[in-house]
């Protein structure tokens, strides 16, 4: 196993903004929803919706880690909705990525705009990284 430091999650810069990109194209993206993504064997699954119900949704993410079959490299959890930011509350994607080896992740995100003609979402400003994070799921 890795071990990287809080100071080196800048390397999962980029995968971060390809997730983003990815999470955006999901025809079925819909605003105060959770969503997971798994990396296995350099291949990733398809977006999975979760709940807005904190424990079942760790049982969840526990769960596919566990069953899927081989060791996950990276994991990417989202919230696409209305965020407290800088005490006004706005449209926004938050999300979480996780790589194996690393002790801490990278949070990230954007603020949204809806579009009103083709339904969906895009990113309205630029991409932000918050900070980090324990990596206590791979």
């Amino acid at each position: 196993m890795t071990d990287q430091s809080p100071q080196r999650i800048g390397p999962l810069t980029d995968d971060a903004r390809a997730s983003l990109s990815d999470l955006l194209k999901l025809q079925t993206l819909k605003a105060d929803c959770w969503y997971m993504r798994l990396f296995v064997d350099a291949n990733h699954t398809g977006w999975e919706p979760l709940t807005n119900d904190s424990a079942e949704n760790d049982r969840r993410i526990k769960d596919r880690i566990t069953t899927s079959g081989s060791p996950v490299t990276d994991l990417v959890l989202a919230y696409v909705g209305e965020v407290d930011w800088r005490g006004k509350i706005q449209l926004m994607v938050r999300m979480q990525y996780f790589r194996a080896g690393y002790k801490s992740g990278l949070l990230f995100g954007s603020h949204l705009r809806e579009d009103i003609f083709g339904g969906g979402f895009h990113t309205h400003g630029g991409f932000l990284i918050f900070g980090g994070c324990q990596n206590f799921w791979i």
